[in-house]
């Protein structure tokens, strides 16, 4: 996500995916960034964007809902403890015991990277770590409506270019973080800049064995910083989008993963991720992220984003494998209280969007030249949405495994 965050809308939180690595073992060195795809870059076409879709203003009943919200926040985080106290509080018993998903020497493979988009079941081993660049091209060509029927809209472009480090501070608990700068272009106008910075940290639950079906099991919490550009943007670039969303996001994840050993060097293995992310409010200034023009100022309160990820690898040798990601992705309506302001046109101008789908698809061809060196690359492009931008990409990554 960081990009991987993140499907529909450039991804700026986490979202999009990062790679992994050899065998079973050391695949535990896989990345990635949240896969939580940021909702904080809208379509290039803005405002016809905002005219299909509009955005109710902040009503009464929204104290009610900012009420549930809490609620259900402080329900997951109790949850996520309880995943990460059992965690300790098993670690030696049988299932949850040492991992030999798998297992065999490092040097003799197949190994993976991971596929474009799936996070993985496994924390990075006590004292190594993990570098690997990502550069994401996408094009953003038209709008899915209410019916889930594509619409035209004015092109445009992102260019993200981000580097995930990942490191294993102890067996059981590894640390992440994914600076990334991000390039919007659309007819003739360009905005770029430093994206959101994404700090990840994650903890092993649980940890299967290769006699049994139980697969491995990973939770993690990541802090994305607004440290991108959102507010005051130049109207000329107006539907670019800054290169963050000026939000505080929380994203709790878990994956799931598990190899199967199919004889000689083929290998299948699968990962399903979900994740749920929200966000604190951000106060808004002219032409910023989210819509906007000139006099615009108030709050924006981001809708929730939940994921969910079903990926799988098979390694057809022992340095070459294919990969496949099919996620689906719900954001909440953005809700806005505050001074609308006026368009290019002199028209009330538009914060925001409402509540949308979105269906994902990412083939992929791995090439790893050993269990330290890896290559991925591979289209990623909607499949099916409703409320969002439709669009097509391509991904590729080097995995270092250091």
């Amino acid at each position: 996500m960081n990009n991987k965050e993140r499907f529909a809308v450039r991804q700026y939180d986490s979202t999009p995916p990062i790679s992994g690595v050899t065998n079973e073992d050391s695949d535990c060195a896989t990345r990635q960034s949240t896969y939580t795809f940021s909702i904080f870059h809208l379509p290039s076409s803005r405002s016809t964007f905002h005219k299909l879709f509009p955005l109710r203003r902040t009503h009464p009943l929204d104290m009610f809902r900012s009420h549930q919200k809490v609620l259900l926040r402080r329900k997951l985080y109790k949850t996520f403890l309880s995943l990460l106290i059992a965690s300790l509080c098993f670690s030696g018993g049988a299932v949850w015991g040492e991992n030999h998903e798998y297992r065999q020497p490092h040097s003799a493979g197949p190994w993976f990277t991971g596929t474009l988009l799936s996070t993985r079941g496994q924390t990075l081993d006590q004292g190594h770590a993990v570098a690997e660049p990502y550069v994401y091209f996408t094009r953003y060509g038209g709008l899915y409506n209410d019916n889930w029927r594509i619409q035209s809209a004015t092109a445009s472009r992102t260019i993200i270019q981000e580097t995930y480090f990942i490191y294993g501070l102890t067996s059981r608990i590894d640390i992440q973080i994914a600076p990334q700068w991000v390039e919007n272009s659309s007819e003739g106008e360009s905005l770029s800049g430093f994206g959101d910075f994404p700090l990840q940290l994650g903890f092993q639950v649980l940890k299967g064995r290769s006699d049994s079906w139980f697969p491995n099991a990973r939770v993690w919490v990541q802090q994305t910083f607004p440290t991108g550009r959102h507010n005051n943007l130049p109207p000329s670039t107006i539907g670019l989008g800054g290169t963050g969303g000026g939000s505080f996001a929380t994203t709790l994840g878990i994956a799931v993963q598990k190899a199967i050993w199919l004889g000689g060097d083929h290998v299948f293995r699968y990962r399903v991720n979900a994740t749920y992310s929200f966000h604190s409010p951000v106060t808004v200034r002219g032409f910023n992220t989210y819509g906007g023009g000139f006099n615009t100022e108030g709050q924006v309160d981001p809708g929730s984003v939940t994921t969910l990820t079903v990926a799988g690898e098979y390694s057809l040798t022992r340095h070459l494998v294919l990969a496949l990601d099919i996620g689906f992705q719900t954001i909440n309506a953005t809700h806005f209280s505050g001074t609308l302001g006026v368009g290019l046109s002199g028209e009330p101008a538009i914060v925001g969007a409402g509540y949308s789908n979105l269906l994902t698809i990412a083939p992929a061809m791995e090439y790893n030249f050993n269990q330290h060196v890896g290559l991925i690359a591979g289209p990623w492009f909607s499949l099916r949405g409703r409320n969002t931008s439709e669009f097509f990409g391509v991904v590729a990554a080097l995995y270092l495994f250091l």
